[in-house]
């Protein structure tokens, strides 16, 4: 039976639910070493165990805490026409690059070195974590083929990343790129390391917490009246 007592602790709940998201925060670090230096390193993946050419790992495929399920995951070897600086880590429709982390040791470090191949484009990184998706978009990196530029991210107590989905903006012959996939959990707090937050959860969970507030209320109310081609 909902009581007013009942509906009243619903509408606490909600409102912690919206402060809680509206905490949720995401630091970037630009140093690999830096980086590393800031917690205990689990994973850092790269992709030197494939061969030269192009590599099909399957789909989805888990290595080393991320599952890639992109749709048709591809590993670019330094011996193909693209010619990357290493082996790394792409779709070969292009866009975007998909992974999810694994949850269970709720990482709170994630980073990757990021490139493009094909067409020159501007790419979008969502970082997906329990509490929210981060978007960065309008990032310009270096074709893969003359270097990979690093992207460095932590997340606050309570938060851990869950994901990530990493895209052009023109799609289809403009395919991003990854190596070096780390994953790690941070020894201090961001902000006792001085870093600052560069963004804010997309308001979807917050939309949704407001919707049920409202239905809540109207319920008092009705009860009290391809790279590789």
């Amino acid at each position: 039976m909902i009581t007013i007592n009942n509906i009243k602790n619903l509408v606490l709940l909600s409102l912690a639910l919206i402060s809680l998201e509206s905490q949720a925060v995401l630091y970037q670090v630009g140093d690999r070493t830096q980086f590393n230096s800031y917690g205990s390193i689990a994973e850092n993946y790269g992709f030197e165990d494939f061969g030269s050419g192009f590599s099909y790992p399957g789909d989805p495929w888990t290595e080393h805490g991320v599952t890639y399920g992109s749709g048709s995951n591809l590993i670019i070897g330094t011996g193909t026409f693209f010619s990357p600086v290493s082996n790394v880590f792409g779709y070969n429709g292009w866009s975007p690059v998909v992974g999810e982390v694994d949850s269970s040791p709720q990482y709170s470090m994630f980073a990757v070195d990021l490139g493009i191949l094909g067409i020159n484009s501007s790419i979008t990184i969502s970082i997906m974590t329990n509490l929210g998706i981060y978007e960065l978009s309008g990032i310009n990196v270096q074709n893969a083929s003359l270097g990979l530029d690093f992207y460095g991210f932590m997340v606050d107590v309570g938060e851990y990343i869950t994901g990530f989905d990493i895209a052009s903006l023109l799609g289809p012959g403009s395919g991003p790129v990854i190596d070096n996939v780390t994953l790690g959990s941070a020894a201090l707090l961001p902000q006792i390391l001085g870093l600052s937050a560069i963004s804010l959860p997309e308001p979807q969970l917050i939309g949704f917490y407001v919707i049920f507030i409202l239905w809540v209320f109207g319920h008092v109310r009705r009860r009290s009246g391809k790279m590789s081609d």
